[in-house]
């Protein structure tokens, strides 16, 4: 019996790795301590599909001024991160998903939805995929973000319960009850062992 509400994943899913960069797990404004914890399922995912794996990284605004509307008023609070103050270096990917990744496959944004970066939603659209698969940081922001664009666009929705996290683990478990609750019918929320297990060849 599937560990899946609905059922084995087709073998031409996809996992999106949602901004495992530096600038979230190593120490610093945008630190996310509990990173650490779901690494090692981030990895598992991730090693199990490498050409089947795409990776996003969140890119900040050089400077407050070069930000748009009210992300103008985000980055004079956040100043710290902007490219001009902390450098690029960053927001690498952390070097072990580097090593798996193909350049191809990782796509920047500057907000918080992968679909909002065209190169993404064409490449996930190219692949026509059974599923997306989604780990990362941060549930309650990026993660939840392009959560809701895959729904709206038909996509079937898996989260990978174990490797998801945030800076704020209240509303990480706030998001993860909410897409249960009220998106039941459109996502899908699973260990990573049980999604791995679900997943046919073909």
């Amino acid at each position: 019996m599937s560990g899946l509400r609905f059922g084995a994943l087709p073998g031409n899913s996809l996992v999106i790795c949602i901004d495992m960069q530096r600038v979230f797990m190593e120490p610093g404004d945008w630190h996310c301590p509990d990173a650490e914890r779901i690494w090692p399922k981030v990895i598992r995912l991730v090693s199990a599909r490498p050409d089947q794996s795409l990776f996003t990284r969140f890119i900040s605004a050089d400077t407050p001024a070069d930000a748009v509307g009210a992300w103008q008023r985000f980055y004079r609070h956040w100043e710290g991160v902007t490219i001009n103050r902390l450098g690029i270096a960053p927001y690498d990917l952390h070097p072990d998903l580097a090593a798996i990744s193909r350049p191809e496959n990782v796509f920047d944004k500057t907000t918080y939805d992968a679909f909002d970066t065209p190169e993404f939603a064409a490449a996930v659209a190219d692949r026509k995929p059974g599923a997306l698969v989604m780990c990362g940081v941060e549930t309650d922001v990026c993660v939840l973000a392009t959560v809701f664009s895959a729904v709206d666009l038909g996509y079937r929705v898996v989260l990978a319960r174990d490797a998801l996290s945030s800076a704020d683990l209240k509303t990480h478990e706030a998001c993860l009850h909410l897409l249960e609750s009220r998106f039941d019918l459109q996502v899908e929320i699973a260990d990573t062992g049980d999604i791995l297990n679900d997943w046919t060849e073909q």
